[in-house]
């Protein structure tokens, strides 16, 4: 057996280690859980219901959802929901039905504004969305709701016959168009200006509100245009330190920067940022490492090159406006702008890093190799651009990497024999840049257009624009190839089939007519109508998803039968693109409704537009109007998230702190609903209450460590066996579990520890026969020097803080000879009261072991 007082310094060590050390603390939790949601909820047939889905001991989800509504009529809904708010807070907005308002209340009291800061979200405790403009029902089909969804569109523009302009001065790289087709955009490469412009596609003026200015532009500057939302976006790299890969982004619908005009991703470049007179420096500036976007959906897909020497492919949910859930797929080396390149047909991503790398094929819904034959080797001089290209039925069939041709499996490629010995002899060339790729190629139908070079003799050096038709293996007309100098790209025009577009490194953007070739397109005057799903069609449910579970009908409304001579609804998915059996359907102006009952959700996407081209409107005056008729996929839905912030359940005021995790309580959140079939009253749904557990109070969330070290006066040396006493910042005691003032008594060492919740606190010593305090020094948590006052000191305020330790230096003299060490002894140990780690003694001094809030004293007793 151990003598006793190394069983004593043996039971410390065991004791302080079990009392007052950190082997317990969790790791950070994640700031936000992702909480799951179904795609599909569960209807109730007649009454609210809801749910809760508990993710961490902090976080949980709730959805409350409506029944759908069973009369055919006009109505007026509501959903709230209310929680405690000292154990669960908002951090930010719910979803709402679209079109709804939402109110937020501390208490009783409603606010005026949105919450922004925490302190602000913290306050809340309760939320109601109400529907700002009623509702028109027809029943239900099966168990989802049938609605009527009118709605406006942008008042009519009267076009006559006119000549697409030619010869108007933008810059590089690229030609887009706004899908209602009445605006065109061009981006200014290589940080030339760093712009956006927009023309107005009628008269090729310059559009309110642009130019607009960019991030960084790269020398292939283009992007693409979400038609659900009408937001341009580019891929970028931030412009400072420390140079993200990112995303522009701009609000077409304002000609503003959108709200958050920049996306960051988690990537930094693989370059810095040159100074502005190396804009020239195609190769090493870092405004080519994020480049050659690519759309699948409402997903946006570009190369990065990043500064861990990888090349990845990067992804921007442009419905979000964030970064990709499932991030970015990660590529085996660092390549290179020079010749990169990238396409994509369904859901699969093409793509050559730079000069000299394979073509690649991987999966975007998994980031898997595709399946087939890759990765595949292709020319070392010029790789670049990626580009999908058709048959002779329009169907994409092969991907070339340039003039290297492939099947989308990655088998020998089976084009017609004329194009293969054409882009053979013509490859992709633009500007007549050997070094780096400036051209680029694209496909319309059956037919292809790329840009190429005539690099010698020097005497026939010229850039030309081809166009070729698969479905005749020969050129699209007598007048191709067509003499564009210093020509860039070449781009089919969405909705004319006999229009092609070029720009250039002059600055010059033309249309040209294919049938002849020659400069300037023309197109027909039919006035064109744009009802836009996200705008015409509510989404009344938290899943975007769900916003049409089957389309039913379309009706033009407004203009009326008799202000037009014809019309035609063409239905275009979510990319803009019109749906072949969809186009040019006629309207009746006698029975203006076009049946949609076979019109499939996954052709469409999520957010497709229905557009109208009326013929024989003599007015601008017009404000077109519409009613859409579908069944939805879920009926009106409020969703929230609730966390239990570090110091929601914090306990408030100064105390004695629980080292240990206290048991989770349990809270009610209360959903509610109501439904008014207009113009009666509101009828209310059944309260729905749901319980959860959240985490309380948690020493590494809540805690604070006050430490004092009492040392002589004299020497410096440390003191033993030193009664200090707990007391709050008004200089009462805190007590124990027992009612008893808390005190601590200095180790060997010298030092003592208080588990505290974080409060304000002060220290007490008064003299004794063994010493006499001198003076309380704040030196952690506060500041100050305190003398004592009639033999005791008290210390200045102490601040603890969650997490963190403050300290106190107390100085004492002996106020009495050093006695003789004391006979031999035996060892008794019990436990009272609370508090934390103590030890010292002479004679029959107490150690005092403050373990898991119990006080341990430990008697010496003479044997």
């Amino acid at each position: 057996m151990l003598p006793g007082a190394a069983r004593v310094a043996s039971l410390w060590v065991l004791l302080s280690a079990l009392a007052c050390g950190d082997s317990g603390k969790s790791g950070p939790a994640d700031a936000r859980p992702v909480a799951p949601r179904a795609t599909a909820q569960k209807i109730a047939p007649t009454d609210l219901t809801a749910s809760a889905t508990t993710t961490s001991p902090t976080f949980s989800s709730y959805i409350a959802t409506l029944p759908p509504a069973t009369v055919t009529a006009s109505v007026t809904q509501t959903l709230e929901a209310n929680w405690d708010p000292s154990l669960q807070s908002l951090n930010y907005p719910p979803i709402y039905p679209q079109g709804w308002a939402i109110e937020y209340y501390a208490g009783s009291t409603k606010l005026a504004t949105t919450p922004t800061t925490t302190s602000e979200w913290a306050q809340v405790s309760r939320v109601r969305a109400v529907s700002s403009v009623p509702l028109d029902v027809e029943g239900v089909d099966g168990e989802r709701q049938a609605i009527v969804a009118r709605s406006k569109a942008p008042r009519v523009t009267v076009r006559e016959r006119y000549p697409l302009p030619s010869g108007v001065k933008g810059d590089g790289w690229d030609v887009l168009f706004d899908p209602a087709y009445t605006r065109f955009y061009n981006v200014h490469h290589h940080n030339n200006l760093n712009q956006m412009l927009c023309r107005e596609l009628a008269t090729g003026n310059l559009c309110p509100g642009f130019p607009i200015n960019l991030t960084q532009t790269s020398i292939r500057s283009t992007g693409f245009i979400d038609a659900a939302s009408n937001k341009f976006w580019q891929p970028t790299v931030t412009d400072v330190q420390p140079f993200k890969l990112a995303w522009d982004c701009v609000d077409l619908t304002n000609g503003t920067r959108c709200a958050r005009p920049v996306v960051l991703s988690e990537l930094t470049a693989a370059h810095i940022k040159k100074p502005d007179a190396s804009n020239s420096d195609l190769k090493n500036n870092n405004y080519n490492d994020h480049i050659d976007p690519v759309v699948i959906g409402r997903k946006m897909y570009a190369i990065g090159f990043a500064s861990d020497n990888r090349t990845f492919i990067t992804c921007l949910d442009m419905a979000t406006g964030t970064e990709c859930p499932g991030k970015d797929l990660g590529l085996p080396r660092l390549g290179n702008a020079n010749q990169s390149g990238l396409a994509a047909v369904g859901n699969q991503l093409y793509v050559v890093p730079g000069r000299g790398f394979n073509l690649d094929c991987y999966d975007s819904t998994t980031w898997n190799r595709c399946s087939g034959t890759w990765p595949q080797p292709v020319s070392s001089i010029s790789s670049s651009p990626v580009w999908a290209v058709p048959g002779a039925n329009g169907e994409i069939q092969h991907v070339c990497a340039n003039n290297v041709c492939f099947k989308l499996d990655g088998s020998p490629h089976s084009l017609p024999p004329g194009f293969a010995a054409e882009i053979q002899a013509h490859r992709v060339l633009g500007n007549l840049n050997e070094d780096v790729q400036n051209g680029g190629a694209s496909s319309y139908g059956s037919k292809v257009a790329w840009a190429y070079g005539i690099t010698a003799p020097a005497s026939e050096r010229a850039s030309k624009a081809m166009c070729w038709d698969m479905a005749t293996d020969a050129k699209c007309g007598a007048g191709f190839p067509i003499t564009v100098p210093v020509l860039y790209t070449t781009i089919f025009d969405p909705e004319n089939p006999d229009c092609l577009w070029t720009n250039t490194d002059n600055g010059e953007i033309n249309s040209w007519r294919i049938s002849t070739g020659t400069k300037g397109c023309t197109t027909a005057g039919a006035t064109r109508i744009s009802f836009k799903t996200p705008v015409s069609v509510p989404r009344l449910s938290c899943d975007p998803e769900s916003r049409v579970y089957q389309y039913k009908s379309f009706t033009l409304t407004t203009p009326g039968r008799s202000t037009y001579t014809s019309a035609t609804l063409t239905v275009r998915d979510s990319n803009g693109k019109p749906l072949a059996a969809w186009s040019n359907l006629p309207i009746d102006p006698a029975n203006p409704v076009v049946d949609l009952n076979t019109l499939s959700t996954l052709e469409t996407g999520l957010t497709p537009s229905f557009d109208v081209a009326v013929a024989g409107i003599d007015t601008s005056s017009i404000e077109p109007e519409s009613e859409i008729r579908v069944t939805t996929g879920a009926p009106p839905q409020l969703c929230w998230d609730l966390s239990s912030p570090p110091f929601a359940a914090c306990p408030l005021g100064p105390a004695l702190a629980n080292t240990t995790d206290s048991p989770p309580r349990e809270t009610v959140v209360t959903a509610k609903g109501a439904i008014t079939i207009n113009p009666g009253t509101p009828t209310s749904f059944t309260d729905q209450p749901l319980r959860t557990t959240v985490a309380t109070a948690n020493f590494d969330t809540c805690g604070a460590r006050l430490r004092a070290t009492v040392v002589s006066l004299s020497d410096g040396s440390p003191v033993a066996g030193a009664k200090v006493f707990l007391l709050d910042s008004e200089g009462n005691p805190i007590l124990d579990s027992n009612g008893q003032p808390v005190s601590a008594v200095s180790a060997a060492d010298g030092t003592l520890e208080f588990p505290v919740w974080a409060a304000d606190y002060t220290l007490k010593m008064s003299g004794t026969d063994s010493y006499i305090p001198a003076y309380m020094n704040v030196t952690a948590g506060g500041s100050g020097t305190t003398a004592p006052v009639s033999g005791t000191v008290t210390s200045n305020t102490v601040t603890t803080t969650a997490n963190q330790i403050s300290h106190v230096q107390i100085a004492v003299t002996s106020n009495q000879p050093t006695p003789p060490p004391p006979p031999a002894e035996n060892d008794e140990a019990w436990f009272q009261g609370s508090g934390c780690t103590a030890v010292g003694g002479a004679q029959s001094a107490l150690v005092v072991l403050l373990v898991l809030g119990g006080l341990a004293v430990l008697r010496r007793r003479r044997t």
